[in-house]
């Protein structure tokens, strides 16, 4: 089990340097896990739907995840983006 932390937490490390580097436009990265999903959904939007404004750090590609392209993220759109890897954590400050 110890080394199945260690082994996770080093794949979560270099994926989030890559993505930090990486251009917002870029193609969809590794899925989130649900928990990741659910805490950066919490940040975001809280139990409203999310906007271009407040998706902005976590969806580089909006439209993709506005599945019915109403303009607007509900949770079940933004679920379904950690699952494809259209939603990434928040950007750190350099």
């Amino acid at each position: 089990m110890a080394m199945r932390i260690v082994a996770v937490s080093f794949v979560l490390a270099l994926g989030g340097t890559a993505l930090n580097a990486a251009d917002p436009g870029a193609a969809a990265g590794e899925a989130l896990s649900l928990d990741e999903c659910r805490a950066i959904w919490n940040l975001a939007a809280g139990r409203s739907d999310l906007g271009p404004d407040q998706a902005t750090p976590y969806v580089p590609d909006f439209a993709a995840v506005d599945i019915n392209g109403d303009g607007k993220i509900t949770n079940a759109e933004f679920r379904a983006g950690c699952e494809k890897g259209l939603v990434h954590k928040a950007r750190r400050a350099e």
